[in-house]
């Protein structure tokens, strides 16, 4: 089952304690614990055999689909490493990940594989590339050593300075930070989650959708995001909790059906990505949701801040205050140290959850890991 932090023993836990309880709701198709965890565990063991060795880059171009946290849990089990790309980039780009990464194998969507291989002719590397349709495995079974500080995924940067940096993400990183999260905006093993953030962000996966089957609660995937469909799942579904960034819920918000939606379930929305406006916050305010802002980022597995449930009514506008086992602080932006009391410069992050350094950059990492921040 590997150390005590690794994500593979999250879904055997699960399937040995709650087999038959829903897992993933996916456009009306039921996905179960024992279900995910047969398919990864499967999986695992063909990767195995067809000679992908720990520490090996699976990356992943797909929509969201029950298949990809299959692949997730694959590479927990595995050790291997999961590339999540970004299917709204260029084939160009998608070239430069794969190549970075030097990945051993492609898992595609089916309607995604002319990106794929439009990308992979102008990628120095030439891995095969699996349907994700065909993602989960037969049974079969493997013994592999997997350490909380083995790497679990590799997830690109937006490239802000230069070139995406691969953000390398260990077990211990997503256990941490999927912890620290619970501890203030918990998710309960009776929730019922709605996930419609892409699944090759790190949101779409430490941001509720893995804390929830962690929890053994049941998560409602979506493909991708409409409004109009999102206010009628929390309705039909008696969604109880989800996350999206500002946009996500302006466009709700914006939708004819917004004020006539049951919305009696949702108990908290969590918003992140951006700083959310005000006016906003006040206008799910009004319809009875505590809308929670937090601040997080790829390298910190991302959650940094959080504002507790209670206080989204007298403090809208916060990011909120550190998570457990996070420590922040600030540093003057001109160097002159770090800031006691309110002032501006350049937040600090340190902890558990804080990245193991970017990919196959050392100098990079030097820089962003300055004074032990």
């Amino acid at each position: 089952m590997g150390s005590d932090m690794t994500i593979g023993r999250w879904i055997l836990d699960r399937e040995r304690v709650t087999p038959d309880r829903v897992a993933i709701d996916f456009m009306g198709d039921h996905t179960t614990y024992a279900d995910l965890a047969r398919g990864a565990r499967g999986l695992a063991a063909e990767l195995k055999q067809q000679g992908i060795a720990p520490g090996d880059r699976i990356a992943v171009l797909s929509a969201n689909r029950p298949e990809y946290a299959v692949v997730l849990f694959a590479c927990a089990l595995g050790g291997f490493v999961m590339t999540p790309l970004n299917w709204r980039l260029t084939a160009a780009e998608l070239a430069y990940q794969l190549n970075d990464a030097e990945v051993a194998l492609c898992i595609v969507e089916e309607s995604r594989m002319a990106q794929a291989k439009a990308a992979l002719e102008l990628a120095g590397v030439d891995p095969p590339a699996r349907p994700m349709e065909q993602a989960s495995g037969g049974d079969g079974e493997f013994t592999v050593d997997v350490a909380d500080d083995d790497p679990l995924l590799l997830i690109y940067t937006s490239g802000t300075t230069g070139n995406p940096k691969g953000a390398v993400l260990t077990h211990a990183n997503c256990f941490w930070t999927n912890l620290a999260i619970d501890r203030v905006m918990d998710v309960t093993t009776f929730d019922v989650v709605l996930q419609v953030l892409p699944q090759f962000h790190i949101g779409g996966w430490n941001v509720q959708p893995l804390l929830a089957l962690w929890k053994g609660a049941k998560v409602i995937l979506e493909p991708s995001f409409d409004p109009e469909r999102a206010l009628a799942l929390i309705a039909e579904k008696r969604v109880t909790t989800m996350m999206g960034v500002p946009a996500t819920y302006l466009f709700m918000a914006e939708s004819d059906r917004f004020e006539e939606t049951d919305l009696s379930s949702l108990r908290m929305a969590v918003v992140g990505g951006a700083p959310m406006p005000e006016d906003l916050i006040r206008v799910w305010r009004n319809r009875g949701v505590a809308l929670v802002q937090g601040y997080g980022l790829t390298e910190a597995s991302p959650n940094v801040l959080g504002l507790p449930p209670e206080r989204a009514s007298d403090k809208v506008g916060y990011a909120g205050k550190a998570y457990p086992h996070v420590e922040v602080a600030l540093e003057a932006l001109d160097g002159a140290g770090l800031i006691e009391g309110p002032g501006v410069g350049e937040l600090l992050v340190r902890g558990p959850s804080v990245f193991a350094g970017y990919w196959r950059d050392p100098k990079a990492t030097e820089q962003a890991m300055a004074g032990g921040w």
